[in-house]
């Protein structure tokens, strides 16, 4: 996906085919695939997990201004407007580190939580239809952990990993990674619970598990977190 393209219409337009090509995934033949194995798969955590991110939800929404993107697709925009929040909230008077925002990485988006290693042993950037903006071409690293020049449309955008220095949450979805474990699984010819696996091991560690993506977007309300959909720009 390139964010440089000077026209909207172009870049919706791909968005759109985008899109259309990801519900590819979750079409009538593949949810047949789909046995009770990945809804059986766990960490044996997850009870733990879940506790220590309603913690820190709690924690969030008693910061100022707390807001939440919804990264259900996979492209960059909860990052983009991650930065966007907190420079105009620091030019309006709220500190980053006063300052309550956090990203969930979910369905599609889950693929942002991950470090280069698996994106790279997977294909996720081919899976998930995600280009590289750099190359053009499917991503074969996280591109927005550490952004070189170039990765969004405006320079000096921090990543995933400067986000989180300045106090930024992140959450991926347990539930898509053992979900997309068992789609990726039959594309590759793996087990479910080795990719499964990796998906737990490779996921940064900036970012926390939580049981699913909506489990977290049920509690902002009653932690005081607005809601942004960012699947979109």
């Amino acid at each position: 996906m390139n964010f440089n393209d000077n026209s909207r219409r172009k870049f919706m337009g791909k968005l759109a085919v985008g899109a259309t090509a990801g519900l590819a995934f979750i079409s009538n033949p593949l949810q047949a695939n789909l046995s009770s194995e990945a809804f059986s798969i766990s960490d044996g955590k997850l009870d733990q997990t879940g506790n220590e991110v309603d913690k820190a939800l709690k924690a969030l929404g008693k910061k100022e201004h707390p807001v939440a993107y919804d990264m259900s697709s996979s492209n960059p925009w909860g990052l983009i407007w991650s930065n966007v929040y907190y420079m105009t909230n620091n030019q309006t008077g709220t500190t980053p580190g006063n300052l309550g925002v956090l990203n969930v990485f979910r369905h599609h988006g889950m693929v942002f939580g991950l470090n280069d290693a698996t994106i790279k042993k997977y294909k996720l950037g081919e899976f998930f239809g995600l280009n590289d903006p750099i190359t053009n071409s499917p991503i074969t690293r996280n591109p927005y952990y550490i952004p070189e020049d170039g990765v969004f449309p405006l320079p000096g955008l921090d990543g995933i990993k400067a986000l989180a220095e300045k106090g930024a949450m992140f959450c991926i979805c347990d539930m898509a990674r053992r979900v997309y474990a068992q789609f990726v699984g039959q594309k590759v010819g793996a087990k479910t619970e080795e990719v499964y696996d990796d998906f737990v091991k490779g996921t940064l560690a900036e970012v926390k598990a939580a049981p699913s993506g909506v489990w977290v977007l049920g509690r902002l309300a009653e932690n005081g977190i607005a809601y942004i959909d960012a699947s979109v720009g």
